[in-house]
């Protein structure tokens, strides 16, 4: 209780007109220090479309080799007034430099005249880089020149976009182009198998009637063999009429007119079959013919033209064979007359059976003849059926590979997806940005402002212990000179500066809550933990102030420096240097920054404990520190006689 009554005979001493205001000023100077730079610096990136920033495009648009027109300067330009990430004011040349140098504009972004033509080269064997400059004057502002490296990063995403979608747009241009003319090529592949189906049937037919051709022949040669036997037999007929003739010329005769007659028959069928034969032949040199003009690629195959020579060199043969045959029968005829005029004249016919020798012996070895002729003919017919069968197996090889080769191209052009104008501009926007980035936060800050209140609440905090005992007295000078305990004295010194502190806490709390937007988690576990870290401060200061006087508040700006470097409050501390790094958990606000990240966005409850305990050790352990100072002060040395160091 004597320490309660001490703490508030201090604040009596404030009375008067204006001394009654002072315990009111030291509660709003957290207020003033940390709510006011709060409050001007609380969402500074979401105002950033305030900021002038000139925007320069001569770009000129250009067409790819594949006809597609590309206007990306045109598209960047849309893309970032749309983002309204900056105020961004489109402008010539000499307005953004002049600009730029009167701090008109904090920064200039300059789109070349070769943009769009260098994008377009993408789809070539060559592509060229497009480029964008940004120009900064640090004159006007450093933070603004900072804040390009946002702006820089995605300007280069809305360029990587834009360039990767053009270059998707004529890749699949290209796939599409690729895909018309496997189509045209696999028409042209069916139109091959059609024809070599009809090449295989004629090759077929040609070899049918070669077949057909070669037994005709055979039979041709075997009719002229018989001929040649029924000559031979009417010759030695007409020899034994010619020495009968005077005895038996009567019987002689008619035997003769039956052997002519028979003759006539032979030579009539011999005849009828040369006919078969000429037709045969002259059938497969038309079913040729035709093959050929369907095909004309048919003229150049060796074994096709072999098989053209052939049937034409067969058709020769079956033609004189038939005229041969026609002359043997008309001539038979002609005996079958004489023998018949014979019987009607016995006198006259036996000097007409001499005479009927003669064409008999022309008959047997025209027949001979022909029968030559025919076993000719009948060879060349086989080596011909040979030809036709090699001309059927090349024209089965060739439907096979024009089958396989139309199968190939229709799944080639199957792979390649025939895409339409909505799903090509699809395709291209996905591709165009392949991944997209999703961010997550555990426990977020929000805005610029709540991330970095807690290391200015700890700043707005030691600066009013700094303040307090300027205007508090550190010890109450009758109490030190009295009986009263030396922790009572220190304790009765700390409290009005705690409670003050505490207040002033809970009103900069209070108002940037209110005001600004603050929202923590846990608003109890903040505003608790700010009554401790006053507290905390306050003990920390009033320990400097009774232990070394005015020094002492020189020795708490310079703690107050050095925590602005070394809490982490700002950087992650990896990215100081090592000494900063060594005294940073040797710092209480170092644990207040910690503690009020946790209750205002949240994490882990370990953290807050041992954030809490280490300042309330500090609290204790800085009250003892006092408390020692302050049995200290009780004896009076030559030294404490000299006046103090005054600020």
């Amino acid at each position: 209780m004597t320490a309660i009554r001490l703490a508030l005979l201090e604040l009596r001493r404030f009375r008067g007109p204006l001394r009654r205001w002072v315990p009111l000023l030291l509660c709003l100077i957290p207020l003033l220090y940390g709510a006011m730079y709060l409050w001007a610096n609380w969402d500074p990136y979401g105002r950033t479309d305030r900021i002038p920033v000139a925007l320069v495009n001569l770009d000129r648009p250009a067409d790819t080799r594949q006809g597609q027109r590309v206007d990306a300067g045109a598209q960047v330009v849309e893309r970032l007034k749309a983002s309204r990430d900056f105020d961004w004011q489109l402008v010539d040349e000499a307005q953004a430099r002049s600009g730029l140098r009167s701090g008109r504009y904090y920064f200039t972004v300059d789109i070349p005249a070769d943009f769009s033509g260098r994008l377009a080269t993408g789809p070539d064997t060559q592509p060229q880089q497009a480029a964008i400059h940004i120009e900064l004057n640090d004159a006007n502002n450093y933070i603004a020149g900072l804040m390009t490296e946002v702006v820089q990063s995605k300007l280069q995403d809305q360029v990587d976009s834009a360039a990767h979608e053009a270059y998707v747009r004529g890749l699949y241009g290209q796939l599409t182009d690729i895909r018309a003319e496997l189509g045209s090529a696999a028409d042209g592949a069916q139109a091959l198998v059609d024809a070599t189906t009809v090449a295989q049937q004629g090759s077929s037919a040609a070899a049918d009637a070669t077949s057909t051709l070669r037994d005709g022949s055979a039979q041709l040669a075997d009719g002229a063999r018989r001929i040649s036997q029924a000559t031979a037999q009417v010759d030695r007929a007409t020899a034994a009429l010619d020495r009968a003739a005077a005895r038996q010329l009567p019987a002689a005769a008619g035997a003769l007119v039956s052997a002519a007659n028979l003759a006539a028959q032979g030579l009539d069928a011999v005849h009828s079959g040369t006919g078969q034969v000429r037709q045969g032949t002259a059938a497969a040199v038309a079913d040729l013919d035709q093959l050929a003009a369907a095909h004309p690629e048919l003229r150049e195959d060796p074994v096709f033209r072999r098989a053209v020579r052939d049937a034409g060199a067969v058709d020769a043969v079956a033609g004189q064979l038939d005229g041969r045959a026609a002359t043997a029968a008309d001539r038979a005829h002609q005996v079958l007359q004489q023998a018949t005029d014979l019987q009607g004249s016995a006198t006259a016919l036996q000097q007409q059976i001499r005479d009927a020798q003669t064409p008999l012996a022309l008959i047997d070895s025209g027949a001979q003849s022909l029968a030559g002729g025919a076993d000719t003919v009948t060879a060349g017919l086989t080596t011909l059926q040979q030809g036709s069968g090699a001309l059927r197996t090349a024209a089965d090889q060739a439907h096979s590979g024009a089958a396989r080769l139309s199968g190939l191209i229709d799944d080639g052009r199957k792979q390649i997806p025939a895409l339409s104008d909505d799903q090509l501009a699809q395709a291209a926007q996905v591709l165009g940005t392949p991944v997209r980035i999703d961010r997550s936060n555990l426990h977020p800050a929000g805005v610029y402002g709540r991330g970095l209140a807690p290391f200015f609440f700890g700043i707005a905090l030691w600066v009013f212990g700094l303040f307090a005992y300027l205007l508090l007295r550190p010890v109450n000078l009758r109490a030190l000179a009295g009986r009263t305990r030396a922790a009572t004295v220190a304790v009765a010194g700390w409290l009005p500066g705690a409670g003050l502190g505490v207040i002033g806490a809970l009103v900069l709390y209070g108002v940037v809550d209110l005001t600004l937007g603050l929202h923590p988690i846990h608003p109890v576990a903040t505003a608790l933990l700010l009554a401790l870290g006053a507290a905390a401060f306050v003990a920390i200061d009033h320990c400097l102030r009774t232990a070394f006087g005015t020094v002492g508040d020189v020795l708490s700006l310079v703690l107050l420096i050095l925590q602005l470097t070394a809490s982490g409050g700002l950087y992650p501390m990896q990215t100081t240097p090592a000494f900063f790094q060594a005294v940073h958990s040797l710092l209480p606000m170092s644990y207040l920054v910690d503690g009020l990240r946790v209750t205002i966005s949240g994490g882990l409850g370990s953290h807050l404990l041992r954030d809490v305990l280490t300042l309330a050790g500090f609290g204790l352990a800085f009250l003892t520190l006092t408390a020692l100072a302050v049995r200290r002060q009780r004896v009076w040395t030559v030294a404490r006689l000299h006046p103090d160091v005054a600020l």
